[in-house]
């Protein structure tokens, strides 16, 4: 399904940045993919996924992030496919939020999504194509229990792909974003157990969503199988 293509994920070491690098690979695609502080397991991925390669890259640094993917354009011929997954969370009421703690969240969910795929959608304009995966959250989208400065940057999410979409249609680039429901792993851990129940109460399937639902999915979207759709939010939340 990706034969041939080259897809660049950010956030690669998490728990459904893994599986995005797992994913992408067993469908053909050459995997690069960034991470920043999980050196170890950084180096793990790239020993059980084979032809894969690891970049260090530190979201809250726009000079970084436009070095290390002016390298990888001097390694590869393109980039085809850029999945958006790095992102951060803190768990601080309003009431205690200070100014370091909104910027930390806002330099790497938004600024640094934005700069990283200025620095990628440069080549993918040369090439007159690509497709780009931004990776939301129901956080985004419900009224949920969750850290304001997570749920407002993640409903952005669904602004900058629209935003994005119609920007880059042109150059024929399809923009989407993959929105996931409550995961059984990741940082969805830390839900307490009473909301948890409740959520998979009121869901249609009757479980939490793994990352491999939320990898297919980007993989599909990523695909030329999904070539008409673009500018969408898609959610993966099992029936909400």
């Amino acid at each position: 399904m990706l034969k041939g293509k080259t897809v660049f994920i950010t956030g690669g070491t998490g728990y459904i940045g893994s599986e995005l690098v797992r994913t992408f690979a067993g469908y053909g695609a050459r995997v690069i993919f960034s991470f920043n502080r999980g050196a170890d397991k950084a180096e793990k991925l790239t020993g059980e996924v084979a032809g894969s390669e690891s970049v260090k890259m530190n979201m809250r640094d726009v000079k970084e992030i436009t070095h290390v993917v002016e390298q990888l354009y001097a390694r590869h011929e393109k980039i085809d496919i850029l999945v958006n997954n790095a992102a951060i969370s803190q768990v601080m009421p309003l009431a205690m939020l200070d100014e370091d703690d909104v910027d930390e969240v806002l330099a790497v969910n938004m600024k640094g999504l934005i700069f990283v795929t200025k620095a990628v959608v440069r080549g993918m304009i040369r090439n007159k194509s690509g497709v780009i995966i931004n990776m939301g959250s129901i956080a985004g989208q419900r009224i949920l229990d969750v850290p304001l400065t997570y749920a407002m940057t993640k409903a952005a999410v669904n602004g900058m792909t629209f935003s994005l979409a119609a920007e880059l249609k042109r150059f024929n680039i399809r923009v989407n974003s993959v929105i996931p429901g409550l995961l059984a792993g990741g940082v969805a851990r830390a839900v307490p157990d009473d909301l948890r129940d409740d959520f998979i109460k009121h869901c249609a399937v009757g479980r939490a969503g793994t990352a491999a639902d939320i990898a297919e999915l980007a993989a599909f979207l990523a695909s030329d199988k999904a070539s008409y759709i673009n500018g969408q939010n898609i959610a993966s939340d099992g029936g909400i």
